[in-house]
């Protein structure tokens, strides 16, 4: 009998056909225990109850601020059982960047951990009438906000589900923003499932198949990628926390893994192991993801015995090249565009470039609704983005003569760290707000760490009276960005290049790199808090 799910483009009915088919099976195994099909629909189901008598309507947000785990899966997809729209939060967010994500998304509940409520104290929750808290609360909340355990939620009543259309939003992911603050990029059903099949199709995944996800579910590798493509084929997903080279293999080997999605680090980490006798001795096959060394593919894949299918994909297009069914692989590239998606290559005036020359990569779907449908808010951000009917993507790359896509550059400013993108506007607006900067201008810089991985570096002009102290600015920033956002170099500077209409000439700065007075946060023994 095959797993495959032919229903309705609806994730709440995929779930719920998945639970009455395959009910006492395991869906999920993560480092809180095993969950059958049968125990996600239940605990979703009573969680949405929950959500329901609170006020939760169709339609009204519902921000999920977790660590991986059961509770987060109950969290999402109650929140879908009822219709209304979940709102992923990074954990790593603090300060003004959690405070946009829930004012900009107009959320009335947080379900947020416990560990996370402290960078609650000072922040404007005015518009969150509810904050469910997932384990021991720890910190008090301003006036107004009324607080509720997540373990009463799951003692709830069930809620039955809400017969939702596939064109009916189901989640808002907000992205780093190049050029202000991070937009949410709005998903329904439709677009939600699109994103997932070029994982089934390209992977061609089966029946027995089982999935290893070491990404957060707030990250579309982890919900979307991993989590849910193994539920559409029926596969079990293995959910850890995060990524540990010297327990990896063991971990595989354990829980019977064949598929999995990496970053470039995890591909070089593991390279850098000692060779062992054990290297092959798994079940794993095959893998995808971006930003491996080029040169490791080959020699990795001969001695891990596993393919390495690089891909390229975006928040708001879902996987734009690399996997679909029967894809010829062509090292050095990110592979055939995907079949739901049209690429061109253009200039600055979105003129078609011939194949062979960079320029930036725009894109369009072949089939409704098969990417997302617009920025939360933002309807002029909208149609820039979509000038000319192709979404702009702000990268640079070629497409060869035989069709095959290639990443080259970033042409929007942003910054690419372990697996994250990082808005440099963001970064900037961080370090502004401390005493004694006049201007400041983030970038990238090569990681020194030999992976492919960028670092965040800032140039700061200094207030002339009260140049700040380096080590001051860099804990002030631990304790107020997110970790991955923190900067690691910082450079003072007595003025930014700028261009006649005064746009700061970032290339310029990247061009210098790290310079001899360049200030290391590392080098300081200054490391960004882990919770």
């Amino acid at each position: 009998m095959s797993r495959r799910y032919t229903g309705e483009w609806v994730v709440s009915s995929l779930l719920a056909e998945r639970a009455e088919r395959f009910g006492t099976e395991v869906a999920v195994a993560s480092e809180d225990g095993p969950l059958t099909y049968g125990d996600l629909v239940e605990r979703a189901s009573r969680v949405a109850g929950a959500l329901s008598a609170l006020g939760t309507q169709p339609g009204d947000r519902v921000a999920t601020m977790l660590p991986t785990g059961n509770d987060y899966l109950a969290a999402w997809h109650a929140t879908v059982w009822l219709g209304a729209i979940d709102v992923p939060v990074n954990v790593e967010y603090r300060g003004t960047f959690l405070e946009h994500i829930l004012r900009d998304s107009g959320a009335t509940v947080l379900v947020v951990h416990a560990r996370w409520l402290p960078r609650l104290q000072g922040a404007d929750l005015s518009g969150i009438c509810h904050v469910v808290v997932v384990g021991d609360e720890q910190a008090e909340l301003p006036a107004g906000v009324t607080t509720h355990p997540f373990a009463e939620l799951l003692r709830h009543d069930p809620a039955p589900r809400r017969a939702s259309g596939e064109r009916d939003p189901t989640y808002i992911m907000y992205t780093s923003g190049t050029t202000g603050r991070s937009k949410g990029a709005v998903h329904n059903n439709r677009s939600s499932i699109h994103y997932i099949m070029p994982f089934i199709e390209g992977l061609d995944l089966g029946d027995d198949d089982v999935c290893y996800s070491m990404f957060p579910l707030f990250h579309q590798m982890g919900r979307s990628a991993c989590t849910t493509a193994a539920l559409w084929v029926g596969n079990r997903v293995e959910l850890r926390a995060g990524f540990s080279a010297s327990g990896f293999w063991d971990d595989v080997r354990a829980c019977g893994a064949t598929w999995m999605g990496y970053f470039g680090a995890v591909i070089l980490f593991l390279w850098q192991a000692p060779p062992s006798p054990a290297d092959r001795e798994h079940a794993l096959t095959r893998a995808f993801g971006s930003s491996a060394a080029p040169e490791l593919i080959v020699p990795w894949q001969e001695r891990f015995g596993v393919t390495l299918h690089e891909v390229y994909g975006s928040t708001e297009i879902g996987l734009g090249s690399g996997l679909g069914p029967g894809y010829p692989r062509k090292l050095g590239t990110m592979g055939l565009p995907c079949r739901q998606l049209e690429v061109a290559i253009v200039d600055e005036h979105d003129n078609v470039l011939p194949r062979g020359q960079v320029g930036e990569a725009v894109w369009r779907p072949r089939e409704p609704y098969a990417i997302f449908q617009g920025y939360w808010n933002q309807p002029q951000a909208t149609v820039d983005i979509w000038r000319n009917l192709w979404f702009h993507s702000g990268d640079a790359g070629l497409v060869d003569k035989d069709g095959y896509f290639t990443f080259r550059d970033r042409i929007k400013d942003s910054i690419r760290r372990r697996g994250e993108n990082i808005s440099s506007f963001e970064v900037e607006l961080a370090v502004r707000g401390q005493s004694g900067v006049v201007e400041c201008a983030a970038f990238a810089v090569p990681s020194g760490d030999a992976t492919t991985d960028e670092d965040v570096m800032i140039a700061v002009v200094p207030s002339p009276d009260s140049r700040p102290d380096p080590e001051t600015l860099f804990r002030a920033l631990c304790a107020e960005m997110p970790r991955h956002a923190v900067p690691r170099y910082l450079r003072f500077v007595d003025e930014l290049p700028k261009t006649p209409t005064q746009r700061v000439q970032k290339f310029r700065l990247r061009a210098d790199g790290v310079t001899s007075d360049t200030v290391d946060r590392q080098a300081l023994g200054i490391f960004p808090p882990r919770e």
